[in-house]
């Protein structure tokens, strides 16, 4: 029997190549008549952000350039740009980066309008507890690497310096530009973890409590095209086909996920990057095989069928047979596309272990479709260790 469940597009998505072309006049439409452009330092130097601006200049909408974004997106980041907002006066945002600009963006877009006290007060936000006094304002979202999804998801993830966690802030975009041409020459690194948050999006989008048919159906084919594509996009950076592909599983995968959800993966992805301050693409590649084997003991088919899209055979039907065998093709993958163990980045096992009170205090954790103990959440840093050196 097919599990019950709602499933929508939380925002339109405009994909393919050349399609940034089409962000002055999507701006417009949505009534923005002077924006904040959120990005990066790197993007800036490339030359992307100048260029998205005077797209939008075309039609006459005016653009400011905010490019101070950090990894992580730290909170007093946000409460920087919000006050630049404020004070120019913008009523738009456009995101242009990475995960943590889109991010970014997002959490700025709420603030602006209804003051930094939002940052204090994430919680109440993110559990329904506390509306917005004020709409966020209107934002288009334009993805630069294929992994986060974020420009498909509710939420914003930043790192809170009040909780000292990372912790998302509810704030849907209201469009997406997805063109696949601005990822092509991302260096083959970025590619790889990217590429790997994407497959963790969609592995545990199909292990949590509320996945539905169609967030299974794109988490699916999420991994086949990743498992397809990212070698390929790694070992050849400017191959445009796996590009467009490699765009289009991230954003299939983000939509799985925000409405599904993730789970312990994250939970760990977060407190290690937190803790550590490792790139979350990279404790996302790390972890999920060893979220792999947990997870078949609970939806042994679930993963069987992940492990046949990755051309797995098996040798048994047995659910802890199935998750190793899984687990260790991810971990194969993870080795052709060249993703540095714990070990190799210098990292103890103990400082692996230690992360185990915030993973197990996080909220994402509970959010698997089965239940959790805190042996479970050690179980798996100690598998995630020792099972990739």
């Amino acid at each position: 029997m097919l599990k019950s469940g709602t499933y929508t597009q939380l925002s339109p998505v405009l994909f393919g190549n050349g399609t940034l072309q089409q962000v002055g006049k999507k701006a417009k439409e949505l009534g923005m008549t002077k924006i904040l452009l959120v990005t990066d330092k790197k993007i800036s130097e490339i030359g992307y952000a100048e260029k998205v601006a005077n797209i939008i200049r075309e039609e006459d909408v005016q653009v400011v350039i905010w490019d101070d974004v950090e990894t992580d997106c730290p909170d007093y980041t946000v409460t920087a740009a919000a006050a630049i907002g404020r004070e120019r006066a913008v009523d738009g945002i456009v995101g242009l980066g990475g995960g943590s600009t889109l991010d970014s963006a997002k959490a700025i877009a709420a603030v602006i309008p209804n003051g930094d006290e939002v940052l204090q007060e994430i919680v109440l936000y993110l559990t329904g507890q506390k509306n917005y006094a004020v709409k966020p304002l209107t934002m288009i979202l334009i993805p630069t690497t294929s992994g986060t999804g974020s420009e498909s998801t509710f939420v914003s993830v930043i790192s809170s310096e009040t909780m000292q966690c990372k912790i998302g802030l509810p704030c849907p975009p209201d469009y997406a530009i997805v063109d696949p041409e601005l990822t092509v020459g991302c260096p083959a690194f970025i590619t790889a973890f990217t590429g790997m948050d994407a497959f963790s999006h969609a592995n545990e989008a199909l292990t949590e409590g509320k996945n539905t048919p169609h967030s299974d159906l794109l988490a699916y084919e999420a991994i086949r095209l990743i498992t397809k594509w990212l070698p390929i996009a790694v070992k050849d950076i400017n191959n445009v086909e796996a590009r467009e592909n490699l765009a289009l599983a991230s954003n299939f995968a983000g939509i799985a996920f925000n409405e599904s959800g993730v789970h312990m993966g994250h939970s760990t992805a977060h407190a290690l990057g937190h803790m550590y301050h490792i790139s979350h693409g990279i404790c996302c590649a790390l972890v999920t095989p060893a979220i792999i084997e947990f997870a078949a003991k609970t939806y042994p088919e679930k993963m069987k069928k992940i492990g046949e899209i990755m051309g797995v055979t098996f040798s048994s039907e047995e659910p802890e047979a199935i998750g190793k065998a899984v687990g260790n093709a991810v971990r194969k993958l993870c080795k052709e596309i060249q993703i540095p163990s714990f070990k190799e980045q210098g990292f103890t096992k103990e400082q692996i272990l230690a992360a185990k009170p915030m993973i197990y205090k996080e909220p994402l954790c509970m959010s698997f479709g089965g239940t959790i103990t805190e042996q479970d959440v050690v179980t798996t840093l100690e598998i995630l260790y020792d099972g990739y050196q």
